[in-house]
């Protein structure tokens, strides 16, 4: 008899834990987010939680300027149907003046997966994110779409000697597109496919108008150094700067030939 008791209040011990470990998951505070996603003191780019949990919440992105400061608030909430692809996910949704939009960010194994995306970004924060951005100082909307079958996957690097591993497809659309920093360009539109493939994205231009039209394709290198290629045309209207009617060697059609290989 005493043993069968022993027995059963194994039971509920084992139960009551059960019990103590289903409801720490369910309920863990989105502050959980902060702790993970903290990165180096005075980054530029910080994400903080607000309420919820994180399986469902509510928080913000600051983005640091010298001019004022950005705040894009975003919420989340669980989607179990990423369970079904072996990859736990979140249904995220932005919503501010200089980005807004939704995607599926599906997690696994230290690789971030992103579907049905629709987002639409004002081109100055790439400004403020990446020294990149600030030295031709982008202006315009950018736009990122993904089809219902679509997908891309990224691994991060461990360092910056490594390089990030990417795969599947984006599309991105630019709109009233100009650059202010290093050079000068007219505003222009432009309909992109970024590709991943290993450690290179692939740029496809698909469509492209404006007083600086654009065709062809390039790669985008992730292995250190790393590295852009592009080879292409380029048809500049009669108003246009001085210097994009140098961009290269004229062919018959009036197009402009283009050949960029550039590393850092």
């Amino acid at each position: 008899m005493s043993q069968a008791l022993t027995l059963k209040t194994k039971r509920w011990w084992w139960l009551l834990l059960a019990s103590f470990v289903v409801c720490l998951v369910v309920l863990a505070p989105a502050a959980l987010f902060d702790w993970a996603m903290r990165g180096e003191p005075n980054t530029t780019l910080r994400f903080a939680s607000e309420s919820g949990t994180i399986w469902t919440g509510r928080g913000r992105i600051d983005i640091a300027s010298d001019t004022s400061p950005v705040v894009i608030p975003v919420g989340w909430r669980f989607d179990p149907l990423s369970l079904l692809r072996l990859r736990p996910g979140v249904f995220v949704a932005a919503n501010a003046p200089a980005l807004a939009g939704t995607t599926h960010i599906g997690l696994r194994f230290g690789e971030v997966e992103l579907r049905d995306t629709v987002i639409e970004a004002d081109a100055r924060l790439l400004s403020m994110v990446h020294p990149a951005g600030a030295l031709f100082a982008p202006t315009g909307k950018i736009r990122l779409r993904q089809s219902a079958d679509e997908y891309f996957t990224a691994r991060p690097a461990p360092n910056e000697k490594e390089a990030w591993r990417v795969n599947g497809s984006i599309g991105l659309i630019a709109e009233q597109l100009a650059l202010a920093g290093a050079f000068n360009t007219p505003a222009s539109n432009y309909e992109l496919k970024l590709l991943g493939d290993g450690t290179a994205i692939n740029v496809a231009i698909l469509r492209s108008s404006g007083p600086l039209k654009l065709e062809g394709a390039g790669v985008l290198a992730l292995t250190a150094p790393r590295r852009f290629t592009f080879s292409g045309f380029a048809t500049v209207a009669g108003d246009a700067p001085a210097a994009l009617k140098q961009l290269g060697p004229t062919m018959a059609d009036g197009r402009q030939r283009i050949e960029i290989n550039t590393a850092w």
